[in-house]
């Protein structure tokens, strides 16, 4: 077999022509490396940007270079003419070489090892592993992104939609789950109206009238939006932040009664209450069982907004849309007369959402796959120490959120088959 032959299969170079294979001796500060002198088949050049074949060249062309994998240790570069071309279409474009991604100098399947490194690891060891600058890695996480998830689509049925923090003062992201398939398919910087709206008004007609149900917390920021854009769609309160707003109520009023309480004796009694308080039923250790069992002499009030926050998952219990609003309206009347404060506030709250409460109930739809991500997302965050610019925490949550499979190649094949 000739070496030109040799070489054009280790590095998968099928659809192209190795002409000449160099071994370059070590100089100075540059080691020994590989050089591949590679060109196209015979055939019309293709435009970089839109794939479709030129028609014509335009200029002479220059050599570049292009990083490869390094077999047996030893650094491999591929170089060869890279031309502009006049497509039909884009106009003057640099040229598409089928071994690299058009604008990067490093090859394909060198680009696909380091996005798979990068779905299991952060980018500085990433970058330090493959002797590449950080933001290449980044820029590689971005290219592949884009490729892989060109002409997927970002169209749901069921959406799911919520805010994410990810860096101070106030840096939030808007992520969107698709229900069906449990998948991130949309992330953007910013958690306003103006953000979901824009998602919205990038898909078709046609795709916006589909859209059936959108999950989401009680943000009336993204209600808006919902409204303005998919009027057709149903809107579902996520079940959890309605109860995370009920064990704030629950919270306020421990608060507020550790306040306004003189006497020490008493005060230490409630001392010690807020997880008992806040923990379901199944969850309590034998100390917080003692505390909530002691707390009908100990503060009425206090024992009053625990019962008014688990009669409320009864609602959610319900076997029926009907059975849950009987259940919602008996839960109304006791909380408005309660007397409670914060729970008067959250009984108007839930009252003016009540018809996107209720719908969990007859779709049986939560923000669970969305909040899950979140704490995918927040681990991503934190694993690269965060980041500088929203942009490149999305590329991340894409590679990592949104179903695209790699496939690890050199010693990762040998140790499996070994």
């Amino acid at each position: 077999m000739r070496v030109a032959r040799l070489f054009r299969k280790l590095a998968g170079l099928t659809s192209c022509v190795v002409e000449k294979v160099d071994l370059v001796e070590a100089r100075e500060e540059e080691p020994m490396r590989l050089e591949l002198q590679v060109r196209t088949r015979s055939g019309r050049d293709r435009c970089g940007r839109c794939g479709r074949k030129a028609r014509g060249r335009h200029g002479r062309g220059k050599m570049r270079t292009w990083r490869d994998l390094s077999p047996w240790g030893i650094p491999m570069v591929l170089k060869g003419i890279v031309r502009r071309v006049v497509c039909g279409t884009c106009g003057v474009r640099t040229m598409q070489v089928p071994w690299a991604r058009t604008g990067s100098r490093f090859t394909r399947r060198f680009e696909d090892e380091v996005a798979w490194f990068l779905q299991r690891a952060d980018q500085t060891a990433t970058s330090q592993y493959f002797g590449i600058a950080w933001e290449s890695a980044g820029r590689i996480a971005r290219r592949v992104v884009e490729e892989k998830l060109a002409g997927r689509g970002h169209a749901a049925v069921f959406l799911g939609v919520d805010e994410i923090s990810y860096g101070r003062p106030r840096k939030f992201l808007t992520v969107i789950v698709d229900h069906e398939t449990g998948q991130v398919i949309w992330a953007a910087e910013g958690k306003s109206a103006a953000t979901l709206r824009e998602y919205f008004n990038s898909l078709t007609v046609t795709e916006r009238e589909a859209v059936e149900v959108v999950s989401m917390d009680m943000s009336a920021a993204f209600k808006k939006a919902v409204e303005e854009t998919v009027p057709g769609a149903v809107i579902v309160y996520d079940r959890f932040h309605v109860m995370q707003l009920l064990s704030r109520a629950v919270d306020e009023v421990r608060r507020g009664e550790m306040r306004a309480c003189l006497d020490p004796e008493m005060k230490a009694q409630l001392k010690g209450t807020r997880w008992a308080l806040l923990k379901n039923e199944w969850n309590l250790t034998l100390h917080e069982r003692q505390k909530l069992a002691a707390l009908p002499r100990v503060n009425g009030r206090l024992y009053r907004a625990r019962l008014l926050r688990d009669a409320f998952q009864i609602i959610f219990q319900a076997a029926t849309v009907q059975q849950a609003d009987v259940r919602w309206k008996e839960w109304l009347q006791w909380a408005l007369r309660a007397r409670l404060k914060p729970f008067l506030k959250l009984a108007h709250t839930i009252e003016d959402h009540w018809e996107g409460v209720r719908r969990f109930i007859e779709l049986g739809i939560t923000n669970a796959p969305v909040e899950g991500y979140n704490s995918k997302i927040r681990m991503i965050s934190h694993r690269a120490f965060g980041f500088h610019h929203a942009s490149s925490l999305i590329a991340m949550i894409k590679l990592n959120c949104s179903g695209i499979t790699l496939s690890p190649l050199g010693h990762g094949r040998l140790a499996h088959a070994a």
